[in-house]
């Protein structure tokens, strides 16, 4: 298993800013954007056309870049050593838990650290964006939470083999794959003492925490699931039927 943490320019931090500057999205997705950068006009933003948007986060942030570039190139070494430092124990937790050669394999995953403060996973290339404002800590417990992701779908993908567009928001595959990150970090001390964000009740979407269906706490239901799980395929399949039970509580309490 191997992560390589990348800066692809300034025009992929736009480019992937952009993906979530749609005003369809709910105001999770758009609002810490307008935190961490203070000079852009929120109102200004909203009220522009795709391209016109695009031009002015270029025109806005072009300048808060190059400033940063020597940054970017700094958080890319300390990245990479950062995860190679803990690569063993991790390829070891991984393994176990999924039940395959973690080591071996998933030697392709990329970080591109990016302006973005949301961090996508992209399924098919085997990359995530990193916000660069991570320290070494920060950027290695996004990793976890999507090498979670890649290794998941790997293996839900050869057993079900079911639609992959399945796999992304807003179907509730992606939803049971977000809440299942949570078992698999609190299980395992070797994932979660290494995950700053575990703690901090920060390692899945906050309104997972606060989520209960029949008053029990959906976490909490699902980590009992995991555990007495005889595997991860067993967990998959029970944990799914749960969550295709419960879809239209879950998506309510959902943001």
């Amino acid at each position: 298993m191997k992560i390589t943490f990348k800066n692809l320019g300034f025009s992929y931090s736009i480019d992937s800013i952009m993906m979530f500057q749609n005003q369809e999205l709910s105001n999770f997705w758009m609002s810490s954007l307008f935190h961490f950068f203070p000079s852009l006009d929120r109102e200004k933003l909203s009220s522009l056309d795709a391209l016109e948007k695009k031009e002015y986060l270029t025109s806005t942030l072009k300048l808060i870049y190059d400033e940063l570039e020597p940054e970017f190139a700094e958080k890319i070494v300390k990245y990479n050593d950062y995860f190679n430092l803990h690569k063993s124990q991790i390829e070891d937790a991984f393994s176990d838990a999924f039940g395959i050669d973690c080591k071996n394999n998933f030697n392709d995953i990329v970080g591109n650290i990016t302006l973005n403060p949301i961090c996508p996973r992209f399924l098919d290339k085997r990359e995530f964006d990193i916000f660069y404002l991570n320290s070494e800590r920060g950027a290695l417990g996004i990793a976890l939470h999507e090498i979670i992701h890649f290794v998941w779908f790997d293996v839900w993908q050869n057993y079900f083999k079911d639609n992959k567009e399945d796999y992304e928001i807003p179907h509730i595959k992606w939803i049971f794959s977000e809440m299942a990150v949570y078992p698999i970090m609190r299980k395992d001390a070797r994932l979660s003492e290494i995950n700053p964000y575990y703690g901090s009740n920060a390692a899945v979407y906050p309104y997972f925490y606060t989520m209960k269906i029949e008053n029990e706490p959906i976490l909490e239901t699902l980590y009992k699931m995991y555990c007495n799980s005889s595997n991860i395929i067993e967990f998959m399949e029970s944990g799914y039927t749960y969550c295709l039970k419960y879809e239209k509580e879950i998506r309510n309490q959902m943001e």
